[in-house]
Formats: C-alpha cells, sequence, structure tokens
C-alpha cells in the first residue's frame, strides 16, 4: 500500500504488510529447472509452521505487485545467464526499494558462481585465501605471465562442479588463454571434460567470458577438499576426494562424512567469513597450503541431500548436534525468524525522492541509529 505525500515527495509506506491481516505470507518463485527442488521443500517447511505459501511468478510483467503482497520473498537462483541477468537484479529490487525480505539476500548472493568478485571480497576481509591474480588488460597479463611460477590453476569467473577450471604448466598455455580471453572470450563449459554440454544450437551457458583474466596458486598434494556449509549458526562439513588422476575434488561425488576428519579451523573460518560478512547461507571449499586451510571458493547454494547426509552440525560455540537437517528446513527456520523480526520491529526507513529526483535524508531514521549507538557506548 503507498500513501503519497506531495510536500516531502513520493512516500513509499513500507509498515503495512499483509502479515497485519492475517498470518505470514511468503512467496515462493519456482523454478522449473532446480535439480533439487529447493522450492518445493521450502514451501513444505513453511506450510507446516503454519505459514501461509503463495507461489509467485517474478519474472512476469507484475513481479513487483506480486511481491508487495508477502510478507518475504524466497527464489533460488542457479548459475546459468537467465537466473544471473534476472533473479539478482529483481531480488535486490524488492529487498532494498520495496523493504521485503529475500532469500538469498544481496550479501550473501551478489557475487554467487563470480570467482573474481569472490576473490576481492574475501581479499578485502583479510580471509585466508590462495595467492590470485585478476588481470583486466591483455599486455599486463602477459607480461606477468612471462615471469610466473607455474603451474598455476586458470580459472573463468563463473561455473561450478569444478568446470571452466585448467592446470597452466608454463608462460606458453597462460599467454594463449589471455590471447583467447582478450580476443572474442572464451565459453563457459567449452573447457576440459565440460564441452560436451555446449551441444545444440544455444548452449545454456552461452555469453562469452573475456577482457579479463584469473589465475589461481596450484596447491599440491590435496586429495580432497573440505566442504564447509554455514547456514545461520549453523555448521555442516565433510570432505570431497578428487576424480581418480585428477586434481579437482568439486563435483566428483566422492563424500567422505567422517566427522572426526573435518579440520575444525575449517569450521571455525568458515562460521567467522559468514558473520563478518553477513552471509545467511554460504558453501565454503577449503584446501590445504603448507598444513594451513584456505578459502578457495564460496557458494550460496548447493547440493541439499550432500548437507543433509551430514551426520549433524557444529553450533558457533563448536559444541555438536546430533542428527540429519535438510538445508532447505534450516533456510526456511531462519528467513521466518528474519521476517517475523521485520513485523514485530516495523522498519522506519522509507525511500524519499524529491521532485527533481533527489534523495533526502530521513531525519527519525538518523535519530534511531544515533540512539542505537548512544545504547551501545553508554551500556
Amino acid at each position: 500500500m503507498t500513501t503519497m505525500s506531495h510536500q516531502n515527495g513520493n512516500k513509499l509506506d513500507r509498515n503495512l504488510r499483509p502479515s497485519k491481516l492475517g498470518k505470514i505470507t511468503i512467496g515462493i518463485h519456482p523454478h522449473p529447472k532446480d535439480p533439487e527442488r529447493f522450492h518445493e521443500k521450502w514451501a513444505d517447511f513453511l506450510s507446516k509452521q503454519g505459514v501461509n505459501v503463495r507461489w509467485v511468478n517474478l519474472l512476469s510483467e507484475n513481479a513487483l505487485e506480486q511481491a508487495k503482497k508477502c510478507d518475504g520473498i524466497m527464489w533460488r537462483w542457479l548459475h546459468n545467464w537467465q537466473d544471473k541477468q534476472s533473479a539478482r537484479q529483481i531480488l535486490q529490487i524488492i529487498e532494498h526499494y520495496l523493504d521485503i525480505p529475500v532469500f538469498p539476500d544481496q550479501r550473501t548472493s551478489w557475487h554467487y558462481d563470480e570467482k573474481v568478485s569472490q576473490f576481492y571480497l574475501l581479499k578485502a576481509i583479510d580471509a585466508p585465501v590462495p595467492g590470485a591474480w585478476v588481470f583486466w588488460d591483455r599486455q599486463e597479463a602477459i607480461s606477468w605471465a612471462q615471469t610466473a611460477r607455474y603451474p598455476l590453476v586458470f580459472k573463468l569467473s563463473v561455473g561450478a562442479g569444478s568446470a571452466n577450471i585448467l592446470i597452466v604448466n608454463n608462460a606458453s598455455e597462460a599467454v594463449s588463454l589471455i590471447n583467447k580471453a582478450f580476443n572474442g572470450g572464451i565459453f563457459p563449459y567449452t573447457m576440459n571434460e565440460f564441452r560436451s554440454e555446449t551441444a545444440g544450437p544455444r548452449p545454456p551457458h552461452w555469453k562469452p567470458e573475456f577482457d579479463y583474466v584469473y589465475f589461481q596458486e596450484f596447491l599440491p598434494g590435496n586429495d580432497f577438499d573440505t566442504r564447509i556449509t554455514i547456514i545461520g549458526d549453523r555448521a555442516f562439513g565433510f570432505r570431497r576426494f578428487n576424480r581418480p588422476g585428477d586434481f579437482r575434488a568439486s563435483g566428483s561425488g566422492l563424500i567422505d562424512y567422517t566427522t572426526d576428519k573435518i579440520d575444525r579451523r575449517c569450521v571455525e573460518i568458515a562460521l567467522s567469513v559468514s558473520e563478518r560478512c553477513g552471509f545467511t547461507s554460504m558453501a565454503y571449499d577449503f584446501l590445504n597450503k603448507d598444513g594451513y586451510p584456505l578459502i578457495c571458493e564460496i557458494s550460496y547454494t548447493f547440493n541439499d541431500e550432500a548437507v543433509f547426509n551430514c551426520p549433524g552440525h557444529w553450533q558457533r560455540d563448536l559444541e555438536w548436534h546430533e542428527g540429519h537437517i535438510w538445508p532447505e528446513k534450516a533456510q526456511v527456520d531462519d528467513f521466518l525468524e528474519r521476517v517475523k523480526n521485520r513485523i514485530s520491529i516495523p522498519s522506519t526507513k522509507q525511500a524519499v525522492i524529491g521532485a527533481t529526483g533527489e534523495r533526502r535524508i530521513n531525519v527519525e531514521q538518523t535519530l534511531l541509529k544515533a540512539i542505537h549507538i548512544l545504547t551501545q557506548i553508554f551500556h
């Protein structure tokens, strides 16, 4: 519902929600190509808690009108271009301009399936990561490649399950990839064993990656990686072993759930990064260098069954809790808590746009923030 103020511009009244008139309503955008059917499990767990589930189509022309009828929105979007050019933008608008909680939120998902973005993010917060080099200039990249130490790992920014990742053994191979990236680009899933996925008139990942290169330090002696999945304060862990004769573990399906084999430092690092960055759901892939775990990649979404098969999980204090949990249940529980908090303490934020389009300061919100800061100081 919108109220109009002609004195101070147009103000969106975000405090009135459907829940004021009845029980909580969560909108779910179903994904027809989701192999794990996250949306169906979300709907089931929400219904069991007495929540009204509204199926929405956020790709329709009235997407925002549908969203306004909900207290929260959930959409598991995947690593294909259709989702990346639609879901990311639409959810950001709903979260920041309609002020409706969404899953995944922007903090959690803006870097999804973008390894270059992850590199800058993890570097910015001083997270433990392998050495990595990103170049946006062809000549600079070639100059670096002539003196770099090999072998290295070449990665496209996009791709999952070990796709778009190659070992680079020498400068000649590196320069060849650099030239390809800066002259027409490289189509995802046209490298290594995944090139067969491009069959057909238009492959699912049909936009080339170009005008950048991303190299990562090669970490020898890792027969497996450690996958830690953080949902709220819960940490799930397992090890994934490499394919035979390969250096990559992601997507191998060779999983070991032995709890005692999980490096607790990985759990602590993952919990710390999620808290630092405000992630609500995040999977971390760790490799070891000189006996110390490093984060290689992160992803807000993942195979649900692999997490469910964990025999239990750790809480933030590293206390172990036995028992299987569907990640969708944990996501629903946490999301509902956010939505309920949002309803019980309505937002005072107001999108105020003046006649000339300038942004105006919300004095009420600024005062509330100041009071909160002073309360923290004098407590």
